[in-house]
């Protein structure tokens, strides 16, 4: 009988999970997003491995070759100090993916934690948490980055830091919103008969439960914690070279258009597909975790 009882819950689970990913793999689009996704991250994770000049990330210079156009010996060319672009963008690729991953982390972390307090407690505690958010999304996210980038210095954790500051103050707001609405829930109100405190309630069956438009809001807010990243390297203050990035390398070829316009071409198209890729599997994420979505 307690075999029975226990294999109920799990066979359950995975029927749920089987149609989830059934549901998932219907939309090519976002098995096509999904796909560029892992590609882009494997690549970002062997990059060092796989390219033929690692070293141009490091700052070695080849001034014999530079402006080449693609070729064989170096697929998108040239820039102009001879440095193989491909091998900047593919190890550029570790700084914006993993920035933008650190980024989103960061955000759901503290906007989780904010907005989970301020829903389940109330009164002034919930006053002050969500004036403050209100006072940080009156300002544009971009512009505040820039400001907190510039006031922190140049840097890849600072850079992180920045943007972060300016992204939680959505999570907090949609975290608030899922909390107020399932406080009051049957489990809830068993849970509190039982003498649970607070903490338990809120951390252990609480969140748990409104995990899904937390992950779905993750995976929209990937694409554009990238170009964030890369607009603040666009800018020049984000990465500063020698170190590549995705939003530097477009900066630095800006000043060699439409001459030499492989220089941009590459990393610009870098951009475009993480962004693509993440938006894809994001709408993917929706169609099977949203409640509303469901049949």
């Amino acid at each position: 009988m307690t075999d029975a009882v226990t294999s109920s819950p799990r066979s359950a689970r995975a029927e749920s999970l089987s149609r989830a990913l059934y549901r998932f793999s219907q939309s090519w689009l976002s098995v096509i997003g999904l796909a560029i996704v892992v590609l882009l991250i494997i690549v970002a994770i062997l990059a060092p491995w796989i390219v033929p000049h690692p070293e141009h990330a490091l700052g070695v210079t080849n001034t014999a070759a530079r402006f080449q156009p693609p070729s064989a010996s170096a697929w998108f060319g040239t820039n102009a100090i001879g440095q193989d672009i491909f091998s900047l963008v593919v190890i550029g690729s570790r700084v914006s993916l993993f920035s933008g991953i650190a980024v989103v982390i960061i955000s759901i972390i503290v906007g989780t934690f904010l907005g989970a307090i301020a829903g389940y407690c109330g009164g002034w505690i919930d006053e002050v948490i969500m004036r403050l958010t209100d006072l940080m999304l009156t300002i544009p996210s971009l512009i505040l980055a820039m400001a907190v980038a510039a006031a922190l210095g140049s840097g890849t954790f600072n850079m992180i830091v920045a943007i972060a500051l300016t992204w939680w103050p959505s999570y907090a707001r949609l975290v608030r919103g899922e909390v107020i609405s399932r406080k009051e829930d049957q489990f809830v109100t068993a849970a509190r008969a039982l003498g649970a405190g607070w903490q338990r309630i809120l951390f252990r069956h609480i969140l748990p439960n409104i995990t899904s438009p937390i992950v779905v809001k993750a995976s929209l807010d990937m694409g554009f914690a990238i170009l964030t990243v890369a607009s603040l390297g666009f800018v020049g203050i984000g990465v500063k070279p020698p170190t590549p990035e995705w939003g530097t390398l477009l900066s630095g070829a800006r000043s060699y258009m439409p001459t030499y316009w492989w220089t941009a071409v590459a990393p610009g198209l870098a951009i475009f597909f993480a962004v693509f890729a993440f938006n894809l599997l994001g709408d993917g994420l929706r169609d099977v975790l949203d409640p509303k979505a469901r049949r």
